[in-house]
Parts: structure tokens; sequence; C-alpha cells
């Protein structure tokens, strides 16, 4: 079914860059002293049609490839974005439990790409639907944090300001004095 549904993808592709060409070349001909600008897009959107037509297999194992790879490095990149906002929030250890299943389903997928394709598919859809949720939550968590974070700092930074103003004040009366 895989196989299928890329070759699928294949055919529409190659079908909208072959529409570009002929749109081109009868633009061209019929076009009064405007030259149109050759569809580069669409002999890429040709050659990458064919070649998902011909070779889909090879297409999705590159593909789960990259989307393993990809979820790996997004999974790591939570837990690194995790660890820096230490100072802003606290972490506990279930934090990282979301992001650790991403990585592990990136490597699952990069070590079983073509195990049935549906499999890692499967943990790919999941994976991702994880990541998004896991983002979000974490995108407003750390969101708020960081506020009362700044928040307080501005405060500090007013009160270092008026102390400052104060003390300076208090010298210059003492010397007119």
């Amino acid at each position: 079914m895989t196989v299928l549904i890329v070759q699928i993808i294949g055919g529409l592709f190659a079908l909208s860059g072959l529409i570009a060409m002929v749109g081109y070349f009868t633009s061209r001909a019929k076009s009064l002293g405007f030259r149109p600008v050759f569809p580069v897009v669409g002999i890429g959107s040709l050659a990458f049609g064919v070649c998902l037509f011909v070779w889909p297999s090879q297409f999705v194992s590159i593909l789960m490839y990259v989307l393993g790879g990809l979820l790996t490095i997004i999974g790591t990149w939570q837990i690194f974005n995790l660890i820096g906002n230490r100072k802003f929030a606290p972490i506990t250890w279930s934090l990282f439990v979301l992001p650790l299943m991403i990585v592990a389903a990136g490597a699952f997928v990069i070590i079983n790409p073509i195990e049935g394709a549906s499999i890692p598919f499967i943990i790919l859809g999941s994976a991702f639907i994880v990541y998004g949720v896991c983002e979000f939550l974490l995108g407003i968590r750390f969101y708020r944090y960081h506020r009362l974070f700044e928040a307080a700092e501005t405060k500090d930074a007013e009160v270092l300001e008026v102390t400052d103003v104060l003390t300076d004040s208090d010298e210059t009366d003492t010397v007119e004095k």
C-alpha cells in the first residue's frame, strides 16, 4: 500500500511538472514580445515525480531514514531545551519522558526503516503528534515562568536604581550642610 501511495504522489508531481512545461512552450509561442521565465520548478517536479513513480520503495526507505533522523534530532533538542530552561522553571524528571520517547521512536525507525513500512509510519505519526503536544505544553509552561523570571529581574533592577538614587542624593545633602 505504501508503494502505491508513493507512486500516486509521484504521478501527481510528474503531471504538475508536465503541465508547467507544456504551459511554458505554448505560452512562449503565443506571447507577443514577452518571454516567460523557464520553468525550473516544473522540470524539478517532473523529475522528482518520475523518480517517485519508478523507484517508490527506495524513496520510502530514504524517507524513513530522514524522518527517523528528524525525530531523533527533535527529541534531543527538546532535552537540551529542558536543561537550558532550568534557570526559569523547576524541571522534574517526568518532563524528560516524552522527549526520550521521541528519541527512541526516531532511533527505532532508523534501525527498522522498511519493516512493513506501516509500523514505522504509525510510530512516526504518533511520535510527531506527541512532539507537537509536548512542544505546546512546554511552550506554555516556560512562557509563564520566563515572564515571571523577567518580571523579577526588572523589579530587582528598579529597586537597585531607586537605592542608588537615594544614596546619591543623601551624599550631596550631607556635603552641602
